[in-house]
This record gives structure tokens, sequence and C-alpha cells, in this order.
């Protein structure tokens, strides 16, 4: 049990946040010519680790806890001027102006001029020094999506991943560790990108096939023979010379993306990297629906990179933008979709600790993020960008108009995945195992079909998840009692006494985790020393809980035996707090008649 001193230290780390939040430097990153706001600017530490990065609508927010008034930050985006400024000064003047790279036009004609392999070799060159960095990086990755159905909130998906990307190999793995999805209440069309993100790769040709390549994917001699290069701006002197290159398809083709290239010549840097390609096939946009078709695709993506460390730059950010037309067979009836993404990595080799029991079987991003349990705390504690006006737009609209799984306990039950939360005022029920969820009429989610293969005895396979979150060197833990569908069967007919043997293996599972969770709130609360001895004490957790599963198996005769369900829900029941009364009642009342129809056969 927890003790007092345990209760009051959980509850000064949760009533702190609020606190936390406020003790902070925040404002708007606006550009001093045209005041409009700077979005995704970058705001790092001077001579230490860490950073943030402004919204979409401009905003920044510096925790106190991570930026000191000693500290000064570097504030910087492409296209602009960086400044640094002491956080002190941050706070008489909250908002920061950027001033614009002025781009002297005149030198354009004189770079170019007589020499055209000039561009080719410079941009190629760089992509070679990309190219070559491949280490791959472990980090934090905020994952943030919107989708819109003629002009109305579809989709949104805010999570928190562990990564690992390299600048030469782009991402190659996105671990979800928390997250919500929230959706409109009617038939929808998904738009979920994180595949299509994992497949975008700026300079090597190991794409995916069905994503068009981008220059720095070719040979030179390729790349000359692919492309035309055109210097479009050009700023600075010295050792600071700025170009920014158009790099155009020579040939009509849907295979290859038109660029914008932003680069630095003396530091051999790329700064950032915009795609675009207009009206193509592209295979993560196809319908699902035979007979209805997708048209007229806009695509657009981009990367930037952190050059803070000139010899081994990191990939910082990439986006993706799209539009469609969406074709109905019938009546050609069509449907304007458009989706946004923003994948944003920090804290490079300072992943999230992973969630014991990870849900690694699940088929898509959406099982995955909606397995995970929603953690307010997690959500409070502040990420690396603030919330744009966008993303409360979306919020308030699927408060009235949706749906957001995992922003509340309530809202669980809406989760079509394969896996079923443990909840004290419900039974798990029979026909609930050992199939896919019943399909919605109205909302359309990916579902894995179950199994078909011939079955004997009953398999009840639960699962306790824990999911840690750092805060200020200390571990909150949040966590929850699942059971898999997919993978627990009963080969039997349904019957108030194979539902009651589902529901004891399943409070069995729920005794456990709060036994564990409990034993870890009694060790040196929150230190990765404990963390990892907690590790270690859930892996024998879990066998111990099994083992007990096992012996009610044995006692109830995988099932058949009454009497030994009655007494084990009993026992469990007590320690638990749970009464499963009225179930217990209606299988005992349903097994008195089955045996009063046997002994009145002739």
């Amino acid at each position: 049990m927890l003790s007092v001193r345990h209760i009051l230290i959980y509850l000064q780390i949760i009533l702190s946040l609020p606190a936390l939040t406020q003790q902070a430097y925040k404002g708007v990153i606006y550009d001093v010519k045209s005041r409009d706001p700077v979005p995704y600017a970058t705001i790092r530490l001077i001579g230490k680790q860490g950073g943030m990065i402004a919204n979409e609508d401009g905003r920044y927010y510096l925790p106190a806890v991570v930026f000191l008034k000693t500290d000064t930050v570097l504030v910087s985006c492409v296209g602009y001027n960086s400044r640094k400024i002491p956080v002190r000064a941050l706070k008489d003047s909250a908002n920061i102006g950027l001033h614009p790279m002025v781009y002297d036009l005149k030198e354009v004609n004189i770079v170019a001029k007589g020499q055209p392999d000039y561009l080719y070799r410079m941009y190629y060159d760089i992509c070679q020094k990309y190219r070559k960095t491949d280490e791959k990086l472990y980090a934090k990755a905020y994952f943030s999506f919107l989708s819109e159905c003629n002009g109305e909130p579809l989709e949104l998906i805010e999570a928190y991943f562990n990564a690992s990307v390299s600048a030469g190999e782009g991402i190659s793995q996105l671990t979800p560790k928390n997250g919500r999805i929230g959706l409109t209440l009617r038939n929808f069309w998904s738009l979920n990108t994180t595949d299509i993100l994992k497949h975008l790769f700026p300079f090597t040709s190991g794409g995916h096939h069905t994503v068009p390549m981008c220059a720095g994917n070719f040979s030179y001699h390729r790349f000359k023979e692919l492309y035309y290069v055109n210097l479009i701006k050009h700023s600075g002197e010295g050792k600071n010379i700025n170009y920014v290159l158009r790099l155009v398809p020579k040939s009509d083709s849907v295979k290859l993306f038109e660029s914008i290239v932003y680069l630095n010549e003396y530091d051999n840097t790329i700064d950032r990297i915009e795609n675009s390609l207009k009206n193509i096939d592209f295979y993560y946009l196809r319908t699902p629906i035979h007979g209805d078709r997708v048209d007229s695709v806009n695509v657009a993506w981009s990367v930037t990179f952190d050059n803070s460390d000139k010899e081994h730059p990191k990939i910082s950010r990439m986006s993706l933008d799209y539009s469609l037309l969406y074709i109905e067979k019938l009546e050609e009836k069509k449907t304007s979709l458009s989706a946004n993404a923003e994948l944003l990595f920090y804290d490079f080799n300072k992943p999230y600790l992973n969630t014991l029991g990870y849900l690694g079987d699940q088929p898509n991003d959406y099982q995955r993020i909606m397995s995970i349990p929603y953690d307010s705390v997690f959500w409070m504690y502040p990420g690396i960008t603030p919330e744009s006006r966008k993303q409360s737009k979306f919020r308030d609209f699927f408060r009235s108009n949706g749906v957001l799984l995992n922003y509340s306990p309530s809202l669980n039950s809406f989760v079509r995945s394969v896996y079923i939360p443990w909840a004290a005022d419900r039974n798990l029920e029979f026909y609930e195992l050992g199939t896919s969820p019943p399909v919605s009429k109205t909302v359309y989610i990916p579902t894995v079909p179950g199994r078909s293969d011939p079955r004997k005895g009953s398999q009840i396979l639960g699962l306790i998840l824990i999911n840690p979150v750092e805060i200020n060197d200390s571990l909150h833990l949040s966590s929850v009692t699942l059971v898999n569908a997919r993978g627990s069967y009963m080969n039997e007919r349904q019957s108030y006494r194979a539902t009651a043997f589902i529901n004891v293996i399943f409070d069995l599972y729920e005794l456990k985790r709060r036994e564990t969770v409990n034993r870890f709130h009694s060790m040196k609360y929150g230190s990765l020393t404990s963390w990892n001895e907690f590790k270690d004490l859930y892996g024998k957790e879990l066998g111990n809980v099994q083992d007990s599963i096992l012996l009610f198996y044995k006692d109830s005769w995988e099932g058949t035996n009454v009497d030994m369900i009655v007494k084990w829900s009993e026992i469990v029941s007590a320690r638990l707090g749970v009464k499963r009364t009225a179930l217990i009642q209606r299988m005992i009342v349903e097994d008195q008649d089955k045996k009063k129809r046997k002994r009145s056969k002739p």
C-alpha cells in the first residue's frame, strides 16, 4: 500500500505541474518587415543541450525549469537572420522579431554566368556530405496531424514517439509513446501519414518505390540528366553566403519532385528542402473502395535540418501536406480532402523510457496510439511546441461534433482496438474475444480480421501496460490492464459461465497491476535506478500472475467448474474491491437450469 509520505510526494508532483507551466517565457516570433508570425522557428540554448520550436502561429514557450535567466538563446529560422538573446531580456520583450535575409539579385547573374555546372556541383557536393551522415540517432518526436473534409475537421492526431533518424537515411523507426486521436462521427477517409513520412528520403535512393524521388537521391550525372537548376536568390558575403535553388525536372514526370533548396556554400550545409508535385497517382492515397477514385492530388513535403554541429547535421523537422478530390462511383460525387502533418525531432540521444508491455503487434498507428493509455500528466507537462490555434479549433470541434480517443477514460469504450481495457463497471463479454470488433456503420477504423483456425480449450491473454513519464528527474507511471482480443478465445458457446471465467482472469491481471505499481511507489521513488529494478520486478510479477491463471484454469477445469469459478471470484473480488454479484448469480442460475434439463431427459 502507498504510505502517507509517498502519497504526499505523488500529489506534490501532480499539483506542481500547473505552477511549472506558469513559470515560463512565452510570446510570438514575428517578421520585422511584414509583422506576420514566423512559424516553426527554433529556439536553442547556446552552450547547452535543449531547445524549443515555435508552433505554426509563431508562438513559443520556454519553461523556466529548462531556460534560466543566465542563459542565452539562439533564435533562427530559414530565410531570416538569426538572433542571440539573453533569456533575462525576454521578460520585458516577450515577442521576438527576426529580420528577413536581404537577397541581392544582381549578384545572382554574376555567379551563374558562364558557369553552367557550378550550381549542380555545389548542390551535389553538399548532398554527398549529408548522404554520408548515416549514423542513426535516437530522439524524441512530436507528431501533429490535421485533416479536413470539405473544409470541416476530419481527423486530429497528436502523439509522442521515440524515433530513430539520420540525415542520410531519414526515419527508420517511430515507436508511439503516448497520444490521442480525434475522429468525426460519420463516414471518413483515413489520411494518417506516419507510414508516408517513413518513406521520404532526401538523400538516398532507398525510398519506397511508390513515392516519387527528389533531386538529392541521384548520382551526379543522373542528377544533371534529370533536373534543371535555377538560382533564384542569393545573399550575404564572405563566410556567410546563402543560396536558394529551384530544382525542376526536365520531363513532365510524376516520378520526380520539384524542389526549393536553402543552403549555405561556405558552411557546406542545407537549411531546408521543400518538395512538391501535382496530379499524381500516389500509392498511399488510393481509394480502398472499388469503383471510387482519387483525382487532382497535390503533395508537398519538406525537411529542415539542425546544423548546429556542421559536421554532423540532424533532421529537426519533417512536414507533409496534401490535398485531393475523392470521387465516388455513384453520381460522381466529389469530396475535397486535405491533410497536414508535422513531425518534430528533439532531445537527440535522450528518447523516452520505453513502455513496459508495449503493444508491438498492432497493425497500424491508429491502434498503436489508441491502445496506449491517455495520461493527463503527460499532456499537461510542456512539450516541444505550444498548441496552435488550428489545433485548438480541431479539438473544440471534436468535443462537440465528434470524439477524442484517449482524451479521457470515459471514451475508451469507443476504441476499436484488438486490446480491450479493464473496467470495474462492466463485464468483458464473451463475443469480444477471438474475432475483430464489429465495424461501425458510421466510423471506419482499420481492424484486423479474427483467426479462423480451429481451436481447442480456451486461452485468455492479458497485458499489463505501464507507461513511464519523466518529470524533473522523477517518474510518473500511467498504467492499464488490457486483454488481447485477437489472441484470446474460448472454444464453446456463449454463456454466463464463460463470461464469468473470462472476467476472473481479467480481474487477476488488474489485481497484479495494482500490486506492481504500488511496489514501484514503495521503492526509491522516481529514480532511474528504481526504474531498472522495477523492470526486473515487472517481468517476475507477470510470471507470477500467469502461474495464478494456470492454477485457476486447472481448478476450474478450464472454465467448466462453476463452483471453483465462484470460489476464485469471491477471493479476487474481495481483494480488488469489485463485486460481479449479478454475473455470478446469473451463472449459478444458468448452471442449475442446465442440470435440471439433464435430469428431466428420459
